[in-house]
C-alpha cells in the first residue's frame, strides 16, 4: 500500500500569481516540491543530510491535471504522499485542495536519485527511501510522454540566457523555469483567457548557467493544445504537453 502522508496548509499570494489573479503553474509545482521537501526533513531524511551524503533528488516527470487554478489569497491544503518504488525511480503523488475539501489540482510525480558527484543517476538506497513507507515493486511505471516535437512543427521560437539566478542548489536550472519558457511562447490574449488542464513535463537533461535555451512550441489554438521543447544547442532539455480550458 502507499506509504504515509503528509499536508500543509498555504494561503496563495499576489507574486505567486499572474495578471488572471492565479497561481503560475510553475509556482504550484514549487509549492508541491516544499511540501514533500518538508515531509522529507520530518522524516530525518533532509535535503543536508543527503547532501553530505553525496545525493540530491531530482524530477524526471510531471503530470499536473488540473479542476481549476487555486486565486490570489485562497486558502488551500496541499498533500503528498510516496506511493512506490523501484530500483531507480520514485512515485509520488500530490493533492491540492481547496476550503471546501474540494480536490481541484492532482499531481503524479518521477523522482530519481542524483549522484551529485558523477552527476549520474543513482541506485535507491533503502535507508532513503525505507522513512516514506512507499511499496517496493520491480515494475517501472509506462506513463504517457509527449510527443516528439519536428522542428518544422515548430512554429514559435524564442531564446534565453541562463542566469546565475536560475540554478539551484543540484547545480542545474530549477523546474519552475521551463514552465516559464515554454508559456512565455504562448499569445498573451489566450493565457489571459484559458488555463492549463493537463501539463505533461518530462525532463531529458541538464541546463547549466550561462547557456542560451530555444523554446521550441506547436500551438494548436483550435484544440486547446500546445507542444513544447527546451533545447540547449542540439541537446533536448525538456519535452512538455499541455491541454487548456477556458477560464470559468
Amino acid at each position: 500500500m502507499p506509504g504515509k502522508k503528509y499536508t500543509e496548509e498555504h494561503k496563495v499570494v499576489y507574486f505567486e500569481t499572474n495578471v488572471t489573479g492565479r497561481l503560475n503553474i510553475g509556482n504550484l509545482v514549487d509549492l508541491c516540491m516544499l511540501v514533500s521537501t518538508d515531509q522529507s526533513s520530518n522524516l530525518g531524511i533532509s535535503t543536508e543530510k543527503l547532501d553530505s551524503m553525496g545525493y540530491g533528488w531530482i524530477v524526471s516527470q510531471n503530470i499536473i491535471d488540473v479542476k481549476r487554478i487555486p486565486v490570489d489569497h485562497e486558502k488551500i491544503k496541499i498533500t503528498t504522499q510516496a506511493e512506490s518504488y523501484n530500483r531507480y525511480f520514485c512515485y509520488r503523488d500530490f493533492m491540492m485542495e481547496d476550503e471546501q475539501g474540494e480536490e481541484i489540482v492532482k499531481m503524479h510525480t518521477v523522482f530519481c536519485l542524483m549522484d551529485k558527484e558523477k552527476r549520474k543517476i543513482a541506485r535507491i538506497k533503502d535507508e532513503i527511501v525505507g522513512p516514506y513507507e512507499g511499496d517496493y515493486t520491480t515494475k517501472v511505471e509506462r506513463l504517457a510522454v509527449p510527443p516528439v516535437l519536428k522542428p518544422e512543427e515548430a512554429e514559435i521560437t524564442k531564446k534565453y540566457r541562463v542566469r546565475f539566478m536560475d540554478i539551484d542548489s543540484n547545480q542545474h536550472v530549477n523546474n519552475i523555469h521551463y514552465f516559464d519558457w515554454m508559456l512565455d511562447t504562448l499569445p498573451e490574449e489566450f493565457l489571459r483567457t484559458h488555463e492549463v488542464k493537463q501539463f505533461n513535463i518530462v525532463y531529458k537533461n541538464e541546463v547549466r548557467s550561462g547557456e542560451v535555451v530555444d523554446s521550441l512550441t506547436h500551438f494548436d489554438e483550435e484544440r486547446l493544445e500546445s507542444i513544447h521543447e527546451i533545447r540547449v544547442g542540439d541537446k533536448v532539455s525538456c519535452t512538455a504537453k499541455v491541454e487548456w480550458q477556458e477560464l470559468k
